[in-house]
């Protein structure tokens, strides 16, 4: 059992470090041809993330912080901010990119591809985001349902 589980891990690494290496298009970041639509998408990107700042900020300072349900959904709001960031980096770096379609030799790839190609997996950290959220909102939601049984509603 225990060669089984090690020889899972080793290909499940495998499987992941070749997935890095070898990306493909996987069309998830969305990019913009017109410069009008960047503009304004990029505006609603600065607007978002100061709204989840806003959000992880006012949560942090009030009696609400003492609460799990309320970490867990000021967590998920400060990824969202993070998140915003990436995608303003990666639809900034973008259009600018030589490196747009991935056309050029694995050699010649410097630091502005690389940083490009991280703010790739945006959808992950997003994901992250709705998790915490998800979490916080079930606790929520449990603490409620106590509460009512408590009082017998």
């Amino acid at each position: 059992m225990k060669n089984s589980a090690a020889f899972r891990l080793v290909c499940l690494l495998f499987v992941l470090l070749f997935l890095f290496l070898m990306p493909k298009p996987c069309l998830a970041f969305q990019e913009h041809g017109a410069m009008e639509g960047l503009y304004i998408h990029q505006l609603a990107h600065i607007c978002f993330f100061s709204s989840m700042l806003w959000l992880f900020f006012m949560i942090k300072r009030s009696s609400y912080w003492e609460k799990k349900w309320w970490k867990a959904i000021a967590i998920g709001a400060l990824i969202l901010a993070f998140w915003n960031v990436m995608t303003f980096v990666g639809h900034v770096l973008g259009p600018k990119n030589i490196y747009f379609c991935n056309k050029t030799p694995a050699e010649k790839r410097d630091i502005t591809f690389w940083i490009w190609y991280f703010t790739k997996f945006d959808t992950i950290v997003c994901c992250l985001s709705m998790i915490f959220f998800f979490l916080g909102l079930r606790r929520l939601h449990r603490a409620i349902d106590q509460q009512g049984k408590q009082t017998g509603e």
